[in-house]
């Protein structure tokens, strides 16, 4: 049974393009069985860019997202071949269980709402608009009000209460 997958791939940005493209032939030619001979079905170079936090010494990577059909059980020795070799950084392998989502544009980001039913803001007429219900938070370090004592307790005998009100 074949599943699709995405890696993605951080070499050491010192690496040539030319050895980080044997590294991957090599890397997926252990996805190759006799039911997919041809499993790599996109390779994405996305090139240098800046990590997000420095990996050891490295504060760039060279970035590959490849997409790929295999059987999981050929997934181990895989991420060990992967983990193995000293020029990769990072890696991540995720199942990709359908399309990519594609973001929805933001209004009024490129000067014009989506139009939806009624056209008008981006809502649907058959909603109700949302109500404002605001209630005041109150702030943690507000004093107690010495005047809301709690109904229980006799007024003066509350938290706040000094030894000339008791």
């Amino acid at each position: 049974m074949t599943r699709r997958y995405e890696i993605v791939y951080i070499f050491d940005s010192t690496a040539e393009e030319a050895k980080i493209e044997e590294q991957l032939e090599r890397f997926h030619a252990l996805l190759k069985n006799g039911d997919n001979p041809e499993p790599i079905q996109n390779v994405n170079h996305w090139g240098k860019r800046t990590l997000a936090y420095s990996i050891g010494a490295n504060e760039i990577g060279y970035y590959v997202v490849v997409q790929f059909a295999t059987d999981p059980t050929l997934l181990p020795e895989f991420e060990r071949l992967v983990k193995l070799e000293e020029s990769v950084i990072r890696y991540q392998i995720v199942l990709n269980e359908g399309e990519v989502p594609v973001p929805a544009p933001v209004p009024g980001e490129d000067g014009a709402a989506k139009d939806t039913k009624d056209g008008k803001d981006g809502k649907d007429a058959d909603e109700p608009a949302p109500t404002a219900t605001a209630t005041p938070d109150p702030t943690p370090d507000a004093a107690p009000d010495p005047d809301s004592a709690p109904a229980s307790a006799p007024a003066g005998t509350g938290e706040g209460a000094t030894d000339a009100e008791s």
